[in-house]
C-alpha cells in the first residue's frame, strides 16, 4: 500500500488535490479512496492519564533496605561462613575474623562494666546521703554525672561489641546485624581488614524502586504519586520523589520510583536497567491517541477526524507524549474515529497552496 501520496495514480492524485478544501473543511474522501491511501481509524480515548516522560533507570534496593556492615575490629580475615546470595537471620555468623583488637576491645568492655556500677552505686549513696541531709546535693550531682558518663561509655562498647561473636582467643565473627540476603562481600580469606571497614553488603528486604534521570527539559513534568509503567515488561511503580535541581554532570535531575511488587517486579534484579513511562493525570477534555494520529499542518498540530463524506482536520494541543501514545486535547468527540495511517496523505491533501 503506497505511503507517499506521490506515487498514487495521477488521475487519484489530481483529483483528490483540486478538491482539497481548507484547513477545517472535511476533506471529500470516498471508500475507495480510503483504500488506496491506507487509511485506517481508531478512536479518541478520553484519557485519565498522559504520560509525562519517558526515564531510563537502574534498578535498586529501597533507599533504607540496603545495610554496609563494618568489621568492629581490625584483623585478618580467617573465612567467610555465609557467601553471596544467601539468607541469614539476626545475629547469625557471616565472617570470621582473627583480631589482637578483640582482646583489647573485651578488656575494655569488661572494665567499663565494673566502672559503670562502681559509678551508679556511689551515685545512689550520694543521693541517700543528700536526702539524709549529710551532703550537699552538689555531691550527688556530681556522682550522677560520673555514673552518667560510665553509662554513655559502656553503651558505646556494647554497640561494638553487639556486631561480633567472640569464637575464641583473638578471634570473632562478624553478626548479620537483621534477617536479610547477602548482596555482596568485598573481602576475601587473608585480607587485612581495619576498624569500621565495610566488609559487605546485606539487603534488609525485598521492595526494588528505581533510580532514573530525568531530563532537565521534562523537570517539573513529574510528580510525586505519578504512576510508572515499564515499556517493554509488565512493571508497574509510583513516583516517590522527583529532583528539581540537574546534575552538573549527567544534565538531568533524579527521579526515584518504587515498584509494585506485582507483576515482573519478582524477576527484576538489582542493577538491572530498564525503561519506565511516567504518568500524570489528565486534565479534563483530554483524549489519549496513537502517536501515528497527529501530525502538523498549516502551523497547527492536527488530527484527521472521520466525518461523513471524508476526513476533517482538527487542530488539538499535544499535552504528552509517550512511546506508543499522545496525550491531545481538541474539538473532539469521545471515542471519535481519527486516521492513524494514511496520515501523511490526508496532510497533503489539506496544505494549502
Amino acid at each position: 500500500m503506497p505511503k507517499d501520496i506521490s506515487v498514487l495514480p495521477a488521475s487519484l492524485l489530481s483529483v483528490l488535490l483540486l478538491t482539497a478544501p481548507a484547513m477545517g473543511a472535511v476533506l471529500p474522501v470516498n471508500g475507495e479512496q480510503i483504500r488506496n491511501l491506507g487509511i485506517r481509524t481508531a478512536p479518541a480515548t478520553p484519557a485519565k492519564t498522559s504520560t509525562a516522560v519517558s526515564v531510563l533507570g537502574r534498578v535498586s534496593p529501597a533507599p533504607n533496605a540496603r545495610v554496609p556492615v563494618a568489621a568492629p575490629f581490625a584483623g585478618t580475615v580467617k573465612a567467610l561462613i555465609a557467601l553471596e546470595g544467601a539468607m541469614v537471620k539476626k545475629g547469625e555468623p557471616m565472617i570470621a575474623i582473627t583480631s589482637a583488637d578483640m582482646r583489647d576491645a573485651l578488656g575494655k568492655y569488661e572494665s567499663a562494666q565494673a566502672h559503670y556500677r562502681t559509678a551508679r552505686a556511689a551515685a545512689d549513696r550520694a543521693s541517700a546521703l543528700v536526702k539524709e541531709g549529710i551532703a550537699p546535693a552538689s555531691r550527688a550531682e556530681a556522682a550522677d554525672a560520673d555514673a552518667a558518663a560510665a553509662a554513655a561509655e559502656l553503651a558505646a562498647l556494647r554497640s561494638t561489641m553487639g556486631r561480633a561473636v567472640r569464637d575464641g582467643a583473638g578471634e570473632y565473627s562478624l553478626v548479620a546485624p537483621a534477617d536479610g540476603r547477602i548482596a555482596g562481600i568485598s573481602v576475601s580469606a587473608g585480607d587485612q581488614v581495619s576498624a569500621t571497614q565495610p566488609v559487605l553488603v546485606l539487603d534488609t528486604g525485598d521492595e526494588l524502586w528505581v533510580e532514573a534521570a530525568l531530563p532537565a527539559s521534562q523537570i517539573g513534568l513529574v510528580a510525586a504519586g505519578d504512576r510508572a509503567q515499564g515499556e517493554d515488561m509488565k512493571i508497574t511503580g509510583t513516583v516517590v520523589a522527583a529532583g528539581s535541581s540537574i546534575d552538573p554532570k549527567t544534565r538531568s535531575a533524579v527521579v526515584r520510583i518504587r515498584l509494585d511488587k506485582a507483576g515482573g517486579a519478582n524477576r527484576l534484579v538489582v542493577g538491572q536497567t530498564l525503561r519506565l513511562s511516567i504518568s500524570a493525570a489528565a486534565g479534563r477534555g483530554s483524549f489519549n491517541v496513537p502517536r501515528s494520529a497527529v501530525t502538523h499542518l498549516n502551523g497547527s498540530d492536527v488530527v484527521f477526524a472521520a466525518r461523513k463524506g471524508g476526513f476533517e482536520p482538527v487542530p488539538v494541543r499535544v499535552q504528552a507524549q509517550g512511546p506508543a501514545m499522545t496525550t491531545i486535547s481538541g474539538a473532539l468527540s469521545p471515542r471519535e474515529a481519527v486516521a492513524i495511517s494514511g496520515v501523511s496523505e490526508l496532510k497533503a491533501l489539506g496544505l494549502r497552496d
